[in-house]
């Protein structure tokens, strides 16, 4: 009983301390993953509907004709839409659940992929662990049971020779399996410490790739705009009032006479449709960015996984006219030297 109650288990504390902080990050995770695909339905159906709309024909004025039939006051209906680049709303809907696929989900899905991975080793870890743990417990069994036949030999040595001799070959072989058992296990301990330090290095871009689907579906909405072509503000309910008392009180007969006022919205969030095209990944044509950040499992042997800190600021110009990515603070992998 007091050999027991001085036994010390075996420790794997460094692994379960990180295995459960990563537990609760990769929860997250799957709440990212869930929201985005979310995104990706809605988007899709949004953008298919007010396609179907465009596409749908403005209600007619109807007079009374010499007949007694109602007669159209125009012979063919008028499509919602007019000009509207109609396709151009579902290219931009494939487009946005294209990117959102590889640059947000699929990097997502291959930590938690590694994550599933180390969870699988931490249950094997476990289980060689509690064996280590017996198999040490039954060599000091016997060499509690040495030690006894040992103090005995005066009385009964005979006996008790063959007694020692039966305990100690015994127990030199319990001892190889446990110190083959307590290699594999310090063998797989650091294996799983060295894939939960590299899991948890890559956590650090998480924040990136949510401002990446950010600004990705900001494109998205950009481009949609843009498929409008809607090169003046005609009349407003509620921003036009104030340049233009009459906007809210909409006639058909007088909203032609309203001056035009250039829509300045159209040149700002439609700039990323329009302009310059850039990506979710590096925020502009030719920066690689969280391109090149698929998450990575080589753990720390032949050479640990470092970290370099890039800062790219916007300025406050850039947010007014339009830029939706402010800043862009990623950590970019890269071989420690």
């Amino acid at each position: 009983m007091s050999m027991e109650k001085n036994f010390k288990v075996t420790s794997n504390a460094r692994n379960e301390a990180m295995f459960r902080e990563a537990t609760v990050f990769a929860g997250h995770l799957q709440v990212v993953e869930k929201e985005l695909t979310q995104w990706q339905r809605d988007i899709d159906s949004s953008f298919t509907n007010i396609r179907n709309i465009m596409l749908s024909a403005l209600p007619r004025v109807y007079e009374e004709g010499h007949n007694g039939l109602a007669v159209p006051s125009e012979p063919e209906p008028t499509m919602v839409g007019g000009d509207v680049q109609v396709e151009q709303l579902v290219s931009a809907a494939q487009e946005t659940r294209k990117r959102l696929d590889v640059e947000v989900i699929q990097p997502i899905k291959q930590w938690m992929v590694a994550y599933r991975t180390i969870a699988e080793r931490m249950r094997r870890l476990e289980a060689l662990r509690l064996e280590l743990d017996s198999r040490r417990r039954t060599v000091a069994d016997l060499q509690g049971r040495c030690e006894r036949v040992r103090a005995n030999l005066g009385t009964t040595r005979a006996k008790g020779e063959v007694d020692m001799e039966i305990t100690l070959r015994k127990m030199q072989h319990k001892e190889d399996k446990m110190q083959r058992t307590a290699s594999q296990f310090q063998e797989m301990e650091q294996t799983v410490y060295n894939s939960l330090f590299t899991l948890i290095k890559d956590t650090s871009v998480l924040r990136d790739y949510a401002a990446a689907a950010l600004l990705i579906v900001n494109e998205c909405f950009s481009a949609g705009y843009a498929s409008f072509n809607l090169e003046q503000v005609q009349y407003s309910t509620t921003a036009g009032a104030a340049a233009y008392p009459e906007a809210n009180k909409y006639d058909p007969r007088v909203s032609e006479q309203l001056p035009s006022k250039p829509n300045t919205a159209s040149g700002k969030a439609g700039r990323l449709g329009t302009g310059t095209p850039r990506s979710a990944a590096g925020f502009a044509e030719g920066d690689t960015g969280l391109a090149g950040k698929d998450f990575d499992q080589h753990g720390q042997g032949g050479g640990s996984a470092g970290y370099e800190y890039h800062d790219a600021r916007v300025s406050h110009q850039d947010m007014v006219e339009g830029y939706p990515g402010a800043r862009s603070n990623y950590w970019a992998t890269a071989a420690a030297h």
